[in-house]
């Protein structure tokens, strides 16, 4: 009885660790514009802010690029900057948009 559980505890720690790995590799799906954009895809994009709105009472921002593409994010950048993004597409009041889970400013070199 006691094997039977010491290999259960073993297993079932093998594929939290399995689980582990799959979910630190999982790429999101690069995005060029917004005709590529489907509903609960993971995706990546970057490109130039060409305006934003700041909710300054939730700290809530809706980011239009310059690729037509509208990101939400718990974030403020300014305009003409070019942000990097990974998050997930919704579906807002039938248009679709990237809430943001990572986004950073990139370099222009």
């Amino acid at each position: 009885m006691e094997k039977m559980f010491i290999i259960s505890l073993i297993l079932s720690l093998a594929g939290i660790l399995i689980l582990l790995v799959i979910s630190m590799n999982i790429q999101p799906k690069e995005i060029a514009n917004y005709s590529d954009l489907k509903e609960n895809d993971y995706v990546s994009v970057s490109g130039k802010i060409i305006s934003e709105k700041y909710f300054q009472d939730s700290d809530f921002s809706i980011i239009k690029l310059e690729n037509n593409i509208t990101i939400t994010c718990n974030c403020k950048f300014p305009v003409n900057s070019t942000i990097a993004v990974a998050g997930k597409v919704e579906d807002y009041n039938g248009k679709l948009q990237i809430n943001a889970e990572k986004i950073k400013l990139k370099n222009d070199i």
